[in-house]
């Protein structure tokens, strides 16, 4: 098990060892260089490797969701006129019962047991990405849209990997990648808000120690995921996406047997 670089000082305020820290920003801007590149795979690529360096659950949880939130705002009102709207408020409106029942498993089941679930997960969800990316485009299923809203919801109060179940009918779909992007950010952007707000109903935010980190991985992440938005229109988003699924399933390993 690693121990969390986090401690607190005599004054209370929150404290992170220097090489760790380092390593997390180092992590966030892959992270988020990939999630602008392709549109996705910032949480599901960062989630895994900053639990390995010892940061806790309860602290990523609502770190990761705020991040993409804000990255994502950019990117949704750029791509307003490819968004599917009334699909993607459908996802968005059933991520609301699957977040309330998240934050009753919070309650229930240990971090360590959520920890390794979660590393189960993104191996899980990696294979079935990139699988379903490589298939022929499928027929939207009835009731698919809300599944995966209210899967969304629940992955996203537990984890922070809310986006893994509209990837999958995204891709299973072959949606354009305008489009995929588009709608994506749009359902990041509310399903987190919602996530967020029902996580400080609950008293599930972190205080206001942990400000400065957050500060710092969001400034980094702003510049990293601008970048690769920049990048995404020059370069093969297939290539990138592969990477990002790579790195993902190298984490989801990694957090399985740091458990």
């Amino acid at each position: 098990m690693v121990a969390s670089p986090l401690s607190r000082s005599e004054k209370g305020k929150c404290v992170v060892d220097v090489g760790v820290s380092l390593l997390a920003l180092l992590v966030v801007f892959g992270a988020a260089l990939l999630g602008g590149i392709s549109g996705f795979g910032f949480a599901l690529v960062s989630m895994p490797f900053l639990l390995v360096l010892g940061f806790p659950l309860a602290l990523l949880v609502p770190l990761n969701l705020s991040i993409a939130l804000l990255t994502r705002i950019a990117v949704a009102y750029h791509l307003r006129e490819h968004i599917r709207y009334q699909r993607v408020l459908i996802m968005a409106g059933a991520s609301v019962p699957g977040i309330g029942l998240g934050l009753v498993t919070l309650g229930l089941v240990a971090s360590s047991t959520i920890k390794l679930v979660t590393g189960v997960v993104v191996i899980i969800a990696t294979a079935l990405i990139w699988q379903a990316s490589r298939r022929p485009p499928a027929r939207l299923v009835p009731g698919a849209p809300a599944l995966a809203g209210v899967l969304g919801g629940f992955l996203g109060a537990t984890t922070s990997l809310n986006g893994i179940p509209a990837v999958l009918l995204l891709a299973r779909e072959q949606t354009a990648p305008r489009r995929f992007q588009g709608e994506l950010a749009l359902f990041f952007v509310l399903t987190n808000t919602a996530t967020l707000f029902l996580l400080a109903t609950q008293g599930r935010l972190p205080g206001v120690s942990v400000l400065p980190l957050g500060l710092l991985w969001l400034s980094v992440a702003l510049v990293a995921n601008h970048l690769g938005t920049q990048l995404g229109g020059k370069l093969p988003a297939a290539r990138f996406r592969y990477l990002a699924m790579s790195l993902a399933f190298l984490a989801g390993v990694m957090t399985i047997l740091t458990a």
